[in-house]
Order: C-alpha cells, then sequence, then structure tokens
C-alpha cells in the first residue's frame, strides 16, 4: 500500500509537472503570436504608408515634372511657347479682327498665342456664384469654404463694375456656355459690354479643354523664363512653388472679410503691376475678377487671368474637381456666340 501511495504521489507531480510545462509552452505560444501580430500590424502599418507617399509622389512627378508628361503633349505645346515674330504678328492681326468667340479649342489656343506672343490682356470669369452676389441673392458656397453676406453691398457693388471690364483694352470676360442661358443673360443685363470682341467662355480652362491646358501650363511654368509670374493663391497650397516670382497667399474666406483683407493686398498687388512684362495668376473665387478690374487700371502691359480651380492642381497638389477626373463634365465644350443688340445669339 505505502508502495502505491509513492507511485501515485510521484505519477500525479509528474502529471502537476506535465501541466505546469504545457502552460509554459501555451503562454511561450500567446507571447510569440502577440509578438508576431504586433510585427504584421507594424509591416502592414508602414506598407500602407509607403505605398501611400509613393503613390502620392508619383502623381505629384506627374503634375509638377516636365519629364513625366503624358504622351499627348505634342509640339502643338511646344511651338507655342516660343512662338516667332510672323507667328506674333498674326495673333495680333487675329485679336484685332476678332468679333466673337471661337469655337471652344480654338479659343483655348488663341489665349495661349496671347500669352506665348507676351500680348497684355485680362480674363476674368462669371459664373453662377458671381450671378447671386450681383444679384444681391447670399450665398454660401460649401465647396470652396467661403460665403457672401448681403450686408456686403461694397463687395457686389465691387463685382457689378468689373463685369464691365471688356470697355477696357483687351479685357475680356467669360460667361457661362449655352445650357446656362439664363445665367449668361442676367450676367450681361449687369454688364455695359455691347460686343462680343471681348467675351469669351467661363470655363474656357476646363472641362473638354482641361486635358490640353493642364498639359499646356506644365510646360509653360516648366521652360518659361521670359514671364515673371505673379501668383495669387489660396494660402492652403503645395510647397513646389518656385515657378512663382512671387507668390500673394489668400484666405479661403476672403469674400466674407473682404473689407479686413482687401486693402493690403491690393496695395501689394499694386505696386507689383506698376511693372511691365508679368503674368498674374489668380484663383481667388469671385474677388479675382475684382483684383484683376483693379490692376488693370494700374497697368494694361500685363496679363491678367483668373485661372480659378483649373490650377489647383499645381497650386495644392490635388484638384477637387470632377471635370480633373473621367466624368460627363469632362467632355463638355461650349457653344460660340455673338451679341445682337445686347441679346446672345449661338452660331451652332
Amino acid at each position: 500500500m505505502e508502495t502505491d501511495r509513492i507511485n501515485f504521489k510521484k505519477r500525479n507531480n509528474k502529471i502537476i509537472t506535465i501541466k505546469k510545462h504545457k502552460i509554459k509552452i501555451n503562454n511561450y505560444k500567446n507571447y510569440f503570436y502577440i509578438f508576431t501580430l504586433v510585427i504584421l500590424s507594424y509591416s502592414l502599418t508602414f506598407s500602407i504608408i509607403f505605398i501611400r507617399n509613393k503613390k502620392s509622389k508619383n502623381n505629384l512627378n506627374k503634375n509638377i515634372n516636365i519629364s513625366n508628361f503624358n504622351s499627348n503633349i505634342t509640339n502643338l505645346i511646344i511651338n507655342r511657347i516660343i512662338p516667332n515674330d510672323s507667328t506674333c504678328r498674326l495673333i495680333k492681326e487675329r485679336l484685332n479682327n476678332r468679333t466673337h468667340p471661337f469655337d471652344f479649342e480654338n479659343e483655348l489656343l488663341f489665349f495661349i498665342d496671347l500669352i506665348s506672343c507676351k500680348i497684355p490682356f485680362s480674363f476674368i470669369r462669371f459664373g453662377d456664384g458671381e450671378n447671386f452676389i450681383m444679384k444681391g441673392i447670399q450665398l454660401n458656397e460649401k465647396k470652396d469654404k467661403w460665403h457672401w453676406s448681403i450686408n456686403d453691398t461694397r463687395f457686389r457693388e465691387s463685382l457689378i463694375e468689373s463685369s464691365s471690364i471688356c470697355l477696357n483694352n483687351k479685357g475680356f470676360i467669360g460667361i457661362p456656355c449655352k445650357n446656362w442661358i439664363k445665367i449668361s443673360k442676367s450676367i450681361l443685363s449687369f454688364s455695359k459690354c455691347s460686343s462680343a470682341k471681348y467675351m469669351s467662355y467661363a470655363t474656357l480652362f476646363i472641362n473638354k479643354n482641361y486635358p490640353f491646358f493642364k498639359d499646356w501650363i506644365l510646360h509653360f511654368i516648366n521652360t518659361s523664363n521670359r514671364w515673371k509670374i505673379i501668383l495669387v493663391a489660396n494660402s492652403i497650397i503645395h510647397k513646389n512653388i518656385s515657378w512663382a516670382f512671387k507668390f500673394f497667399p489668400v484666405p479661403d474666406h476672403l469674400i466674407e472679410n473682404w473689407d479686413e483683407y482687401s486693402i493690403s493686398l491690393l496695395q501689394q498687388l499694386f505696386k507689383e503691376a506698376k511693372q511691365n512684362d508679368l503674368i498674374f495668376f489668380i484663383s481667388a473665387g469671385p474677388a479675382a475678377n475684382i483684383i484683376i478690374s483693379y490692376l488693370v487700371k494700374i497697368n494694361i502691359n500685363n496679363i491678367y487671368i483668373d485661372f480659378g480651380s483649373s490650377i489647383e492642381f499645381i497650386t495644392k497638389g490635388y484638384s477637387t474637381r470632377p471635370y480633373a477626373e473621367n466624368s460627363e463634365y469632362s467632355h463638355q465644350s461650349c457653344e460660340p456666340f455673338y451679341l445682337e443688340n445686347k441679346s446672345l445669339v449661338y452660331t451652332k
């Protein structure tokens, strides 16, 4: 009996020892699993960050680096960067003989030629937002993070005044396409323009024209040393703007704080505009129209263009608009028009 008791005790101790070893082994396994999960989590996180950064870098290179242009860059763009004297004489003739906008694609080429030949002009654009303000309708633009209050009469009056920039030398206004004809008629009712000679399309740089415009402007800012570019754009901007001679940032809420910011901003821009052979790239919502109409009065020997959201991809590093993707907007163009007794007449 004593022997059996001893043997039972030994077996029991052995079982306990084995169980302890199993518990230790299971603990080690658990530690190993936890360690493995931690390693995999870190690896996955770093992989995602690496892929995202690489993708972002690749997208940026496609947007900014001229060596990575798409294959649709043609001699048509390259030859327009530095045209010869005979070409520029023809462009001046086209400008002098112009009676109304050319078709959508050729209108873009016309303005590109004006820039390349360093022919001074100004270009502002009017859409539904500008129309609401001129009509005195309060507006809250969520996408571009600004609003206009009916109490801000000074901004409204300045915007209405800018709609007659076409009375100045080579001052163009862009109006919406035919499918927004009611808005265009409303905009023109505030304007003193009686001819379509200095009228164009508000969507000239976007929609169907955007791919060509994008390729051209990338080539222009990377290769043109003949122009000093003054950039006026939203302060949330991409760091790679070395192509700009000077940069004047504007806040998101410039329009509702126009009285606060406009005096200082315009004073700085007036000093720059007194020089000749400058080109102003402006992206500041409806305020761009007012800024340009003021600058033209300072000096008509420069180029002032409201590019709007079309240059987001080089100022912000990305685009927020559907026309930059393969959407219905990326195929839209505008129909040519002229004015007859201040009424819009479309040629197609």
